[in-house]
């Protein structure tokens, strides 16, 4: 009897599998990057911007009362738009060029004192931002002059343009007169360090008058920037596979088979 459950439990198993199955943490995106598109805002003076305002007289009592006018009134605002669309000097927008084509007309009349960038969202914490920020402080030799800006993303010199601002002032070498444009790079743009051109143009005479770039500020080189498209987290997924390999109908067998064994034997002894 002993000897029978010695086999019976040698005859006896169990297994169990578990696989762990781990997916990357950042989606892989298809080398067909969609068509690029930015998204820009502007703003002056901590606040959005609105041109027709800046192109009136710099005091503070004028644009507030200006601003509150155009808050109140749907023709004025229309107005205005209409306005905001004929300045915005679109021809500018879809040019490639690269450092060598930029010649400024006016020599020592305008200049970008200093700019400074920012770096907002990055989805999925790789480095790279789909949201950066300019903010620029234009001078001139000028008591008042009006202007407007065109701004570029470029990798090996090569830039193309993605914002053309509304006309606005700028005002001698006064430090508080700085400009802010936001862009939210929709689609297009793949991961990688990219580098920043500033055109500065007469919004009279719509000649190119100063400009700044990465080799003239660090500020605007290899700007880490990715465009939303490419903001992908992608979640771990774990998978469980258990295996059973017909133990307990295996040793169900083998019990049945002791059985008979048994019973025979007895057979046999009282015979």
């Amino acid at each position: 009897m002993k000897k029978l459950l010695l086999a019976l439990a040698t005859y006896s198993a169990f297994t169990a599998v578990q696989l762990n199955f781990t997916a990357p943490a950042h989606a892989t995106i298809e080398s067909d990057s969609p068509l690029k598109a930015v998204e820009s805002k502007e703003y002056r003076y901590d606040k959005p911007f609105v041109p027709s305002a800046s192109l009136e007289s710099k005091t503070t009592d004028t644009v507030n009362s200006q601003r509150d006018e155009i808050q109140s009134s749907d023709g004025a605002l229309h107005k205005d738009a209409n306005i905001l669309e004929t300045g915005k000097h679109t021809q500018h927008l879809g040019i490639n060029k690269s450092s060598s084509d930029i010649v400024v007309s006016s020599i020592n009349e305008f200049w970008i004192y200093e700019s400074w960038v920012s770096l907002e969202q990055d989805i999925d914490y790789d480095g790279y931002h789909s949201t950066f920020s300019i903010e620029f402080d234009a001078d001139t030799i000028f008591t008042r002059a009006p202007v407007y800006a065109v701004l570029y993303l470029g990798r090996n010199d090569v830039y193309e343009a993605i914002h053309v601002t509304s006309d606005f002032y700028i005002y001698s070498e006064d430090s508080t007169d700085t400009f802010t444009i936001e862009s939210n790079l929709l689609s297009g743009y793949a991961p990688g360090d990219y580098d920043i051109l500033l055109e500065l143009y007469d919004a009279d005479t719509e000649m190119l008058v100063a400009y700044t770039d990465a080799y003239d500020d660090s500020a605007l080189a290899y700007v880490p920037l990715e465009s939303e498209n490419y903001e992908h987290v992608v979640e771990e997924t774990v998978v469980v596979v258990e295996e059973h390999g017909g133990t307990w109908t295996f040793l169900t067998l083998v019990m049945l088979g002791g059985v008979a064994f048994i019973r025979r034997l007895s057979v046999r002894s009282q015979r």
